[in-house]
């Protein structure tokens, strides 16, 4: 099983999002995390990077 963990436009520790991501799904702008406890995280922005070995995914978000 290959699990993620999502970071906002860099990985540093706190821009993390969620661990544990099982699922991504991206619609309109907004992308839907969620992971293996069922939890649900959306993020407005898209995908930049996934590293599927590396088990990590970097997301381009707006500025706020």
């Amino acid at each position: 099983m290959c699990l993620s963990t999502v970071y906002k436009n860099e990985k540093t520790p706190e821009n993390e999002v969620l661990k544990n991501v099982m699922r991504i799904e991206c619609e309109g702008g907004v992308v839907t995390l969620v992971d293996i406890m069922g939890r649900e995280a959306r993020v407005e922005g898209e995908v930049l990077c996934a590293d599927l070995t590396g088990g990590t995914v970097v997301l381009r978000t707006k500025a706020s």
